[in-house]
């Protein structure tokens, strides 16, 4: 049987012209002939991207070409032309990521990366563009819609964080004015929230603020503060529950006996240390530690009668109260 002619690949135009600027950056003083053969193309089509590279890429003062040497370099060193993408493979993951930007739809800093993504592939032709967009299509990121953000307020919270400067604002329908070191800005389950130390003398403590809810705030470029190194939410978090960071570390014991439940809960990382043991009676018991009590409390209960939690104390407490609750507003009591 006929072995299959497998056809060639050749770069592409934009493909050989970045190859052209990576091989004069290296300094080896590379001729028109040294790039036909790296790049397999014909010599009229190397002087065309010579051209495209002085002209379209803003070489053209800085590329020469030394008669002693016989060969090209740049009178800039560190001149390099912008990276962009360059393959089938490399739009796919840009329009992937573009795909997962709308989760961000609605703030400022979305419309700056999608202008981003497109600019790197205005120079792919077409049919590339079309194969790449066939395979893109079949892979979808769903995510609640996010709430439109104030761009004024994102503007602030940005000059702030840049600059550690003090905020103080209104929030909701609350009549105190909130003074916070504005830490990080979050976006989780379709809320972009504000990650802050609160200074209020009765706080002082972390809190999170959903950037909807604010309103009426001002920097305070007069007064900074020193970030803690540990500042990072993930650092500070322990558990995926929801975003939330409790005043101690748990240590949770959970009864599972529903094999599909645990199938579910076996798909995600709860918690760094989170370990499953299958007991005699057909059961699995989950172990974890968090910081996240109240996210975990309504996890527990979003799984109904399939997990009962047996440790810590406090957290079967609170458990009980809501089933008891659940079963008097069941029975119309």
């Amino acid at each position: 049987m006929a072995k299959e002619k497998v056809k060639k690949q050749y770069l592409n135009g934009l493909e050989r012209i970045l190859k052209i600027d990576q091989m004069i950056s290296q300094g080896g003083y590379p001729s028109v002939e040294d790039f036909a053969r790296v790049t397999e193309a014909s010599i009229p089509t190397i002087n065309r991207d010579l051209r495209d590279l002085r002209m379209k890429f803003g070489a053209e003062e800085i590329l020469q070409y030394d008669r002693i040497r016989k060969g090209f370099y740049y009178t800039q060193p560190s001149f390099r032309i912008p990276a962009m993408l360059t393959s089938e493979k490399q739009i796919v993951a840009a329009q992937l990521m573009s795909n997962l930007l709308n989760l961000i739809k609605n703030t400022p800093v979305y419309k700056k990366a999608i202008e981003v993504f497109n600019s790197l592939s205005d120079n792919i032709d077409e049919d590339t563009k079309l194969n790449s967009k066939k395979l893109s299509n079949r892979i979808l990121f769903l995510g609640m819609d996010p709430v439109k953000i104030d761009d004024e307020i994102w503007t602030k919270l940005e000059e702030a964080m840049s600059k550690n400067n003090y905020i103080r604002f209104k929030y909701l329908n609350y009549e105190k004015e909130i003074v916070v070191q504005p830490w990080q800005l979050i976006y989780s389950d379709g809320m972009w929230s504000l990650y802050t130390y609160n200074q209020m003398p009765d706080v002082k403590d972390n809190r999170f603020y959903n950037l909807p809810g604010i309103h009426n705030l001002e920097i305070d470029k007069k007064n900074t503060f020193e970030l803690p190194p540990d500042f990072e939410y993930t650092k500070r978090a322990k558990g995926n529950f929801r975003r939330y960071i409790g005043p101690k570390l748990l240590s949770c014991k959970l009864k599972i006996t529903s094999e599909k439940t645990l199938n579910y809960i076996k798909t995600y990382n709860w918690a760094e240390d989170q370990k499953f043991e299958t007991q005699s009676d057909g059961s699995t018991i989950m172990t974890l530690t968090t910081n996240q009590e109240y996210p975990l409390l309504g996890w527990v209960l979003s799984h109904g009668m399939y997990v009962q939690p047996l440790e810590p104390e406090w957290l079967v407490n609170e458990w009980g109260k809501n089933v008891k609750e659940m079963a008097r507003l069941m029975n119309g009591v």
